[in-house]
C-alpha cells in the first residue's frame, strides 16, 4: 500500500504553510501564480491526490476545452456531439463549459463536488492538467496529449496521416517541398506531425531544409497568408504545400489563388481533418486532399476510457491512437 502524503509534507518542501497548500486546492485565486504551480509539481512529485467522498448511482461527467478552441470550427463540434450522444446512450449527465486558458480557477462546474470524470478537448496547460487531477477525478484528454504527464490520451494517428499525404505526393513526382505547422515545433501534436512528414521525405531520398517551415497558428486562420507569402519568397519553386489542418490550407489556397497561382497546377496543397468550412466562410469549393479522422469514433472512445477508468481507477495511463485515412481531392496532381 503506498504511503500516504499530507498537505504538511507538501508544505515543508515547498516553503509555505499548510493553509497556502489548501488555498492553492480551494481558493487559487489566492495563492501566487508560481507557488500555486510548485504545490502542484510537488504533489505531482510525491503522488499526492485529494480524497473525493461523493457516491451517486448516476454518474455525472464534465467537459471542457479552450474557448476559442470550442468555437471555431467543426472539429471540437463533432467531437462534442459524439460525446454527448455516447453518454446518452449510457444513462450519463454531461456538463459542458468552456474557460479562457489564462484563468486561475478551473471551470465553476468543479466547485460543485458532482463530477465522477472529466473530459479535455484540445489543448490545456500543464498547471490546469495538475489542478485537475487534484481534484481527485479520474481525467481523459481528447485531441492533444500534454509533454511530460502520463494521462490517459485518445487522439488521432497524426503522424502516419501526415506520412501518408506526404506520399501522395510524393508519387505525384513534387520534389520541393513546403510545410506549414499549426503551432509551436516543440508541441506534441505539430511535432508528431512533422515526422510523419520528414519521413516521407528521408524515406524517398527527398532533402528538405528547416527554412521551408513555416508557423502558422490553428486559431488564427489568417496567419497562412503570412506563412505561404514567406515561403513562396524563399523559394519560388515550391510545387507541394503540405498543412497541418485543413484551415491552414484552405487560408492559404484562397490567399496563393490571390496571388495569381493555379492549384493544382502550379501549387499542390493538402491539409488534416477533413473539415469542411460553413459556406458563409469558405468560398472555395474545390475538394481538398486531406487527412479524414473519424471525430464520432474519437468521442466516444474518449467516453469509454473515461468510464472504464472511473470503475478500474489503478488502470496505468495509454493514449488511445485512431486510424486517419488519406482523401484525395483536386487540390493535388502531378508536378
Amino acid at each position: 500500500m503506498p504511503r500516504k502524503v499530507r498537505i504538511k509534507e507538501i508544505a515543508k518542501k515547498v516553503g509555505c504553510s499548510p493553509a497556502t497548500v489548501s488555498q492553492a486546492f480551494n481558493n487559487p485565486k489566492l495563492v501566487n501564480r508560481k507557488t500555486r504551480a510548485n504545490i502542484l509539481e510537488v504533489c505531482e512529485e510525491l503522488g499526492y491526490v485529494r480524497k473525493r467522498f461523493s457516491q451517486r448511482t448516476k454518474k455525472i461527467i464534465g467537459v471542457t476545452g479552450i474557448s476559442h478552441e470550442l468555437i471555431l470550427g467543426e472539429y471540437y463540434n463533432k467531437i462534442t456531439t459524439a460525446i454527448l450522444s455516447a453518454a446518452k446512450e449510457q444513462g450519463i449527465n454531461v456538463i459542458i463549459e468552456h474557460f479562457a486558458d489564462e484563468e486561475e480557477c478551473l471551470p465553476h462546474m468543479f466547485s460543485k463536488k458532482i463530477l465522477d470524470g472529466f473530459l479535455v478537448l484540445g489543448k490545456i496547460s500543464q498547471d490546469h492538467v495538475l489542478m485537475i487531477k487534484q481534484q481527485g477525478i479520474p481525467l481523459v484528454l481528447c485531441g492533444h496529449p500534454i509533454p511530460g504527464i502520463e494521462l490517459h490520451t485518445v487522439l488521432s494517428d497524426g503522424r502516419a496521416g501526415i506520412y501518408e499525404v506526404t506520399k501522395h505526393l510524393i508519387e505525384l513526382g513534387h520534389k520541393r517541398f513546403a510545410y506549414m505547422t499549426g503551432g509551436p515545433l516543440f508541441d506534441p501534436v505539430t511535432s508528431d506531425r512533422l515526422d510523419g512528414f520528414r519521413f516521407a521525405l528521408n524515406e524517398a531520398g527527398i532533402t528538405f531544409s528547416g527554412d521551408h517551415i513555416a508557423i502558422g497558428d490553428f486559431c488564427n486562420w489568417e496567419t497562412a497568408n503570412k506563412a505561404v507569402d514567406k515561403l513562396l519568397k524563399l523559394d519560388p519553386q515550391i510545387t507541394a504545400l503540405v498543412c497541418e489542418s485543413d484551415a491552414l490550407a484552405y487560408t492559404a489556397y484562397q490567399g496563393l489563388m490571390e496571388l495569381g497561382y493555379k492549384i493544382p497546377k502550379d501549387i499542390s496543397i493538402t491539409g488534416f481533418d477533413n473539415i469542411p468550412f460553413p459556406p458563409y466562410i469558405n468560398a472555395i469549393k474545390t475538394k481538398l486532399t486531406t487527412i479524414d479522422v473519424n471525430l464520432e469514433d474519437l468521442g466516444r472512445t474518449a467516453v469509454n476510457t473515461l468510464l472504464d477508468i472511473i470503475e478500474n481507477p489503478s488502470r496505468a495511463a495509454c493514449r488511445y491512437t485512431l486510424p486517419a485515412q488519406l482523401i484525395k481531392g483536386e487540390t493535388t496532381a502531378k508536378a
